[in-house]
This record gives structure tokens, sequence and C-alpha cells, in this order.
């Protein structure tokens, strides 16, 4: 048993200015000190009070609810460098194995 976590980040900030790729290389290093690896699923597109935006779609499966916290405080310091009054979490309890 474990969970898996979604995040969407967004592509562009509330002006629709595109984020550089430093803060890109600051996420990945961020979240891939929490966890042993992502799937980035892509661009999808969400709308969200009013305005249509682009974000990527990251998902990936952690052990336990402490993982998913430290999720959730790095998303809250995300909230800065990428200029967002929220960031997107979604969580819930998966089985799951590696089948080797």
């Amino acid at each position: 048993m474990g969970y898996k976590v979604t995040v969407l980040l967004p592509l562009t900030d509330n002006q629709g200015h595109p984020f550089d790729e430093q803060r890109w290389i600051w996420w990945n290093d961020q979240l891939t000190s929490l966890v042993a690896g992502f799937t980035d699923l892509g661009v999808v597109r969400g709308w969200w009070r009013g305005h249509s935006d682009r974000n990527r779609h990251l998902t990936m499966i952690v052990e336990t609810i402490d993982e998913v916290n430290a999720i959730r405080n790095l998303l809250r310091v995300a909230r800065l460098p990428f200029r967002q009054e929220a960031m997107y979490l979604e969580y819930h309890v998966v089985y799951f194995e590696e089948v080797t």
C-alpha cells in the first residue's frame, strides 16, 4: 500500500509569463530530494476561476503519509517562485507492486 500523488504545476504565471529553466531545475531538484521518482505525464489544459491555463501533470507513488506531507510542504514553498495563490495536490491510497 502507498499513496498516489498528483501535482499540477503551471507553465506560466497568472499574467501569462512563462517560468524560466532555472525555476524548473529548482523544482526538479527539490522534488527528487523527496521522492525516488515521478512521471511527467505532459502538458494538460485546465480551467480555473474564469481562465484557461496549461500545466505540467506529475504523478508519483510514495509509501508514507510523511512523504505526502513533505510534497505538500514543497508546494507551499513553491507557491512563491511559481507566483501562485495555491498549488494543486491530490493523493489517495493505492495498492501497487513492482512486478519483476
